[in-house]
């Protein structure tokens, strides 16, 4: 028995969540058992030999015994979660321990017979009193036992073991044996055990500490009571004389006051446990009328017929009138007609059963205010005598059904127009679909996208362009039916869905409205603007699903715009084939770049006056192996509206740079000849275009002078700010800026003031009309006359014909291209140019180091003007001769 308790012990020493001074009060406890079993081991063999140092060894054993048991009680009373240590209690500790320890001491026996050795009940006696002390402080100490059963089990324990040592004691000094003393101690041993395991259970499952403020047992407030009745009733007991006499009169006295104190300590706790049972009564009632007063929801009761019989006072917030007020009242009139019905049905079917429980929606009018949405949880509640009735508790859900809509009309509507959007259109559509199906009636999807927008956006700000929206919304809704659907389906991208028109005029009717609505002026705060839109039709077929009927009024609007934007375009089947071969083209266009099939032809820039070269103007071409050489006018816009054309722009940058580095290092006379790239809008805006250029300029080695970029004017009005800043970056780097078709765009002199540009290139179609009727040399002259202004340098663009040339020198232009002069070629088909060798004659007349413009230009002063024909004499044989 004792091993198996001492296993018990050992196994909650193990255990981790153990209090460390817990572990070791079990610790000790074990180690007392331990001794405990080794000493009942030693006696019945020793005790044959009566050997006094036997004995005495065997004692000292058995007498380490009770160190183990105090300290294992201290760590017991030490750790345990009880009573404050306050004066109280050691008070009351110093009076159980005065009580317990002198009925203890007297109830032991004393003295020996004559002769004989002290035993060993002898001296021990009084350490079996230490227990008995123990063990009644141990149950002083705690507040409640019932949440520590392990804690009364160690006392009761160590009061078994007293109890035994003290049988034990009194049948050896009559030299009898006590049958009872050994199932005591039998029973103290189990106690143990059984401490150790409810205590392992407790810290296993974690339970929290009480909390040592909590209410006390009555049990433990009488004990000092007992205890002082007992040591009273052991006078009693002790009196051997009359008790007539003085001192037996004063042994009842004392015995009579204790009883009576403890009869009065017995009510006064009675009284106390009352008093403090009815203060948590009514601090659970003054919690609870809190919790009711400052709850969000309603708690009502109603009986079966919807009389309210009680009301929590936060009605007012729902109902609008006060508690008292609503008290008779039905509760199905309180709702708005539409839902009384609704109300009546569920208190008198849904909650008919007891304990039936049941949930409605029902609205609640507030007067001027918007109806009050209220969710209602019933209970039937009958049966309980304290309710009698329906228990409601009443939520206001107004603001959560009010968020809920807001969240499903943003999931379904854009926020800014307040159109539906893709989802909700796609939605539409496949449902006018589907209903086509069945009925035959025709669908049509229409989209709209309006036209050079993201130029609003940078320009004039994302302000403006919301505007633009917003403007063009309201305009699409009045150009359309009120059963039309007409969505944004993001960005500038609008769409609408037509159903039960009976012809195709009718579709185009609306479709030319919307053109013709989104092309008036718009009145926008601080501008006057004009937005024009491209427009694709679809019209549905048996056999088309939602997706083929929104893809083909996608491809059928960039055809609009392809065929110049601000119309419609219906779609045909033709189109789908074209849409494929744009796909066809960028897979392609991908195919190309990495197996490098692109390469550059060059177009020389000359000096009017005297036909030398100033430099050459990379230009693309594809060497597509099976349609052969395929222009920049079919593939660039593919890139540019697939983002191919960054790293297709990157790849021309880098190989110009190379080429014409290499062709400068074989013609020592050219080392300051241009070479100018062209960079479109989407590579400026979707690349690093100044780390491109550094990368360029550093792979190849060229002279950041030799490279000028060239951009058309649209750029600068795309995110201007952003554009102003990287040119800057790049004039750092000490390349040139050229605005490439200047006069066919924008023309802002605002903008030729803000940028840091060195070269304007004139548009072509200027100096197609030098000559004309219609004020050509005008708008040439105009050009050329700004450029001198500004200081920036002219080149014409799109000379062909000798009078042009001789007109532009008229008119001031210095520097030309064109196939007047050359045709794009390869750079070394150029190097053997007329070109070329008159600018190593030209060089040749010039001092070493002389300076060049922008262009290339020497500045040598006033050039005479020299006619120059590409086919003369001179020219050939000079070429000749240089070659």
């Amino acid at each position: 028995m004792t091993l198996s308790a001492i296993s018990v012990i050992l196994r909650d020493v193990e255990l981790e969540a153990l209090q460390p001074g817990r572990r070791q009060a079990w610790a000790w406890l074990a180690w007392a058992l331990s001794l405990q079993f080794v000493a009942s081991l030693l006696v019945p063999v020793t005790r044959p030999f009566g050997l006094p140092a036997v004995q005495a060894a065997v004692g000292v054993v058995e007498f380490a015994y009770f160190p183990c048991i105090v300290m294992a009680a201290a760590g017991f009373l030490l750790t345990s979660r009880g009573r404050a240590f306050g004066p109280q209690f050691w008070l009351e500790a110093a009076l159980v321990t005065l009580c317990v320890g002198s009925v203890l001491w007297l109830a032991l026996p004393h003295g020996l017979p004559s002769g004989q050795l002290p035993t060993r009940s002898s001296w021990t006696v009084g350490l079996d009193a230490v227990m008995g002390v123990i063990a009644a402080v141990l149950l002083l100490r705690r507040s409640d036992w019932r949440h520590w059963p392990g804690h009364v089990s160690f006392a009761l324990a160590l009061g078994a073991l007293v109890g035994a040592r003290l049988l034990e004691a009194h049948a050896v000094s009559r030299g009898q044996v006590s049958l009872l003393a050994a199932p005591l101690q039998v029973g103290a041993v189990a106690a143990f055990a059984i401490a150790a395991h409810l205590d392992h259970i407790r810290t296993e499952r974690r339970a929290p500490p009480m909390d040592a403020q909590e209410r006390g047992s009555p049990l433990a407030a009488l004990m000092p009571y007992a205890a002082l009745m007992l040591a009273g009733s052991a006078l009693l007991v002790l009196h051997e004389g009359s008790f007539a006499e003085p001192a037996g009169l004063v042994a009842w006295a004392v015995c009579i006051a204790a009883g009576l104190l403890f009869a009065r300590q017995a009510i006064a706790t009675a009284l106390s446990l009352a008093l403090q049972t009815g203060l948590a009564t009514r601090s659970a009632e003054a919690r609870f009328n809190a919790l009711i007063r400052n709850t969000a929801d309603v708690i009502a009761i109603v009986g079966a017929d919807a009389t309210i019989s009680y009301v929590t006072p936060t009605a007012e917030r729902i109902f609008g009138f006060a508690a008292q007020d609503l008290i008779g009242q039905h509760l199905d009139e309180l709702a708005v007609f539409d839902d009384r019905a609704r109300l009546r049905e569920f208190l008198a079917h849904d909650l008919a059963q007891c304990g039936a429980s049941s949930l409605v929606e029902v609205r609640i009018p507030r007067g001027d205010e918007r109806q009050r949405v209220i969710e209602i949880h019933g209970t039937n509640m009958d049966a309980e005598p304290a309710i009698g009735g329906r228990l409601l508790n009443l939520r206001d859900m107004t603001d959560r059904k009010g968020m809920e809509e807001q969240l499903k009309r943003m999931a379904l509507h854009d926020p800014l127009t307040l159109l539906a959007n893709r989802s909700l259109f796609r939605d539409r559509v496949e449902h006018a679909v589907a209903v086509s199906k069945r009925n035959g009636r025709a669908v049509t999807v229409v989209f709209v996208d309006l036209d050079n927008f993201k130029n609003i956006n940078d320009s004039l700000g994302h302000a403006t362009g919301d505007r633009v929206l917003n403007k063009s919304a309201q305009r699409l809704v009045k150009a359309t039916r009120g059963g039309d659907t007409v969505a944004r389906l993001g960005g500038d991208e609008f769409a609408v869905l037509l159903e039960n028109l009976t012809s195709r005029d009718q579709v185009i009717e609306v479709a030319g409205r919307i053109v013709e609505s989104l092309r008036e002026s718009l009145d926008l705060p601080g501008a006057d603007m004009r937005v024009s839109a491209s427009v694709g039709i679809a019209f549905a077929t048996p056999d088309d699903g939602v997706e083929d009927l929104m893809r083909n009024a996608d491809v059928a609007m960039y055809a609009a715009k392809t065929a110049g934007k601000g119309r419609y375009v219906v779609y045909e089947a033709s189109m789908q084939s074209a849409a494929s071969e744009r796909k066809e083209m960028e897979a392609e266009i991908d195919k190309a770049l990495r197996e490098n099939r692109f390469l550059l032809h060059y177009q020389p820039i000359v000096e009017l006056h005297s036909g030398y070269l100033l430099g050459v103007e990379a230009l693309l071409r594809w060497q597509h192996p099976e349609r052969g050489m395929i222009m920049p006018a079919e593939f660039i816009p593919v890139a540019e509206r697939t983002g191919q054309i960054v790293p297709l722009g990157r790849w021309v940058l880098a190989q110009a740079c190379r080429e014409v580095k290499i062709w400068q290092a074989r013609q020592p006379k050219s080392r300051q000849v241009r070479v100018g790239v062209n960079v479109s809008a989407v590579q400026l805006a979707k690349s690093d275009i100044c780390a491109d250029v550094k990368r360029a300029l550093a792979i190849s080695e060229i002279d950041p002078g030799c490279l000028m970029i060239e951009l058309t004017e649209s750029v600068l009005m795309q995110n201007s700010e952003a554009v102003l800043a990287t040119l800057t970056e790049l004039k750092k780097l000490g390349v040139r800026i050229a605005i490439d078709d200047f006069g066919a765009g924008y023309s802002s002199l605002t903008y030729l003031h803000r940028f840091p540009i060195d070269i304007l290139k004139i548009d072509r179609t200027f100096v197609e009309r030098l000559g004309s009727i219609d004020g050509g040399d005008d708008f040439a002259r105009a050009i050329i006359s700004l450029g001198n202004t500004l200081e920036l340098e002219i080149v014409a663009e799109g000379v062909e014909l000798e009078h042009q040339q001789r007109q532009l020198i008229e008119l001031g232009c210095v520097a030309g291209q064109g196939y007047y002069y050359s045709r794009p070629a390869l750079l070394q088909e150029i190097e053997y140019s007329v070109h070329i060798a008159r600018r190593r004659s030209m060089a040749d007349t010039l001092p070493q180091g002389a300076r060049v413009t922008a262009t290339g230009r020497f500045l040598i002063g006033e050039l005479k003007p020299a006619k120059f024909d590409a086919t003369d004499t001179f020219s050939r044989e000079l070429a000749k001769r240089i070659s």
